[in-house]
């Protein structure tokens, strides 16, 4: 038996692939994902703050807590894909399978806040666009089970119970308004915020070149 050394070295680029991690890209996600869960949640409490004090607040303010989360993470998200243009999805095998799982679950979450959005405006119940936080709640929480069984990391698992949980708890609120958008802000500080913060510590900044 011969050894084939130009096959050898395909054998062993390959092996390195699967398990190559990009730290960047990590940290990346992380970023967008702590600031998805800061500025949402911190939306959700502004939002419950006022509902639960019934503040005479102007339109303004509303539209405000309502524009500005999704406009500073609009921003942060297109300079975090500018930086990493030319592997979006990252370097290895399991990487790149779970941010295109990630960005996947973003594009049915889009999709969905579209038709729930559509079907509370033709029934003029609003109570139906409240069923899309909880169905995004169960979509992470799959996502995060995923990434529990591939990574085999304690802390993937446990975030991924906590979004199951939460989609139990906010489904059993719906018709409680202030304390379910209580309960989701804090969500998503406990489930987004937090393991895209513990991403960003775990995976330092790019080196600079000199």
């Amino acid at each position: 038996m011969t050894l084939d050394p130009k096959q050898a070295g395909d054998d062993l680029a390959f092996m390195r692939a699967l398990v190559e991690e990009n730290s960047f890209n990590n940290r990346s996600f992380g970023i967008n994902y702590f600031a998805a869960g800061f500025l949402y949640g911190l939306q959700c409490l502004i939002n419950a703050l006022l509902l639960i004090t019934k503040s005479d607040v102007s339109t303004w303010v509303w539209m405000a807590v309502g524009w500005l989360p999704t406009i500073f993470f609009l921003i942060i998200n297109f300079s975090t894909i500018w930086l990493n243009r030319e592997q979006p999805f990252g370097t290895g095998t399991t990487k790149r399978a779970l941010n295109a799982a990630f960005a996947g679950g973003g594009i049915a979450n889009l999709l969905l806040a579209l038709i729930f959005g559509w079907a509370a405006y033709q029934a003029k119940d609003w109570s139906i666009w409240l069923l899309f936080p909880v169905v995004v709640c169960a979509f992470q929480g799959a996502i995060w089970f995923t990434a529990a069984i591939l990574r085999r990391h304690i802390w993937h698992g446990i975030t991924a119970i906590g979004w199951f949980l939460s989609a139990i708890i906010l489904g059993l609120l719906i018709d409680k308004t202030e304390v379910y958008i209580l309960c989701l802000g804090l969500a998503l500080f406990v489930c987004m915020a937090l393991p895209g913060f513990i991403m960003i510590r775990a995976n330092p900044p790019k080196p600079t070149q000199a």
